[in-house]
């Protein structure tokens, strides 16, 4: 059977989606009541920040599909990493996910080769800003979220998490601003750029 694959970016802020959508050129599309973006078979869905939308969003994105549509998912954004093994701007590929509240382990199914570093990472609650020392791997609030429902709805193969490090998990010492969040996916587009197109078409 012939399918149309459709490969969906999921970010939580605006200034990581800008970048994504210029590239791209992607335009929002005025159904939805929250951000939806599309150029032919690529979208971007902005979920917010933490886990509030992201089910509603993407089950109502997901359900608008066409039948003969193959949905792919992607997170990419920025997280916290620990300054003993991740290096700011450094874009890594998730391996694992930790849900800290719920204490579940989440482990994304990697294609055999990508352009990546590989990380783990821990989703919690609120921001970590003391330097999170406690933390040996990347930290997010989104992950663990985005895992549980997108696996109810494609197979595992079928979504990827990437995270660029914009903080040591510092947040009281650096300011975030459009242009900083921008720029640092603006800097490792082109890497993102080559692993999309790689798996865009792949079949499963």
């Amino acid at each position: 059977m012939h399918f149309r694959p459709v490969q969906c970016i999921l970010t939580a802020l605006k200034y990581e989606s800008e970048p994504i959508i210029d590239h791209y050129q992607l335009s929002r599309v005025k159904t939805f009541d929250f951000p939806v973006f599309r150029s032919d078979s690529r979208l971007l869905l902005g979920i917010g920040v933490g886990k509030k939308y992201i089910k509603t969003r993407i089950c109502e994105l997901y359900a608008q599909k066409q039948n003969d549509e193959k949905y792919q998912f992607v997170n990419i954004g920025i997280a916290g990493g620990n300054p003993g093994n991740s290096v700011l701007g450094g874009c890594y590929m998730i391996n694992k996910i930790y849900d800290e509240h719920d204490k579940l382990n989440y482990y994304p199914d990697l294609p055999a080769e990508h352009p990546f570093e590989e990380r783990a990472i821990v989703t919690v609650e609120q921001g970590i800003i003391n330097g999170g020392l406690q933390y040996s791997d990347l930290v997010d609030m989104e992950s663990s979220e985005i895992f549980q429902v997108c696996q109810e709805l494609v197979p595992k193969q079928r979504h990827y998490f990437i995270k660029i490090v914009s903080d040591h998990m510092d947040l009281n010492k650096i300011e975030f601003c459009k242009n900083r969040i921008s720029k640092l996916i603006l800097n490792n587009m082109d890497t993102i750029d080559s692993f999309l197109q790689s798996c865009y078409f792949k079949k499963y």
